[in-house]
């Protein structure tokens, strides 16, 4: 009598992709995360050092260094620009 095994697979779980934003988030989601950040925008914040507003927006959440230097404005446009460019690359696969 055999039986048979099934090899176990490891499912490869997609990261939200702001979450590659940050060294930890705490207890926030990366959706809570991104929602602070355009709430910041609509507040005009642009201007704002990015580090500054997680500690006052994510407590306890950690940027990492690259972005932490930088604006909310900056952060805001780079994890845009990054979201266009997975639709655009998604839009020349369908055709």
């Amino acid at each position: 009598m055999s039986i048979k095994t099934s090899a176990l697979r490891l499912t490869e779980l997609k990261q939200h992709p702001f979450a590659h934003y940050f060294i930890t988030l705490a207890n926030h989601s990366p959706a809570q995360a991104l929602e602070a950040l355009s709430e910041a925008i609509r507040a005009e914040k642009r201007a704002m050092n990015a580090y500054d507003w997680v500690q006052e927006a994510l407590r306890g959440a950690e940027l990492k260094p690259a972005f932490a230097f930088g604006t909310v404005g900056e952060l805001y446009r780079n994890h845009g620009r990054g979201q266009e460019y997975v639709r655009f690359k998604e839009t020349l696969r369908a055709a």
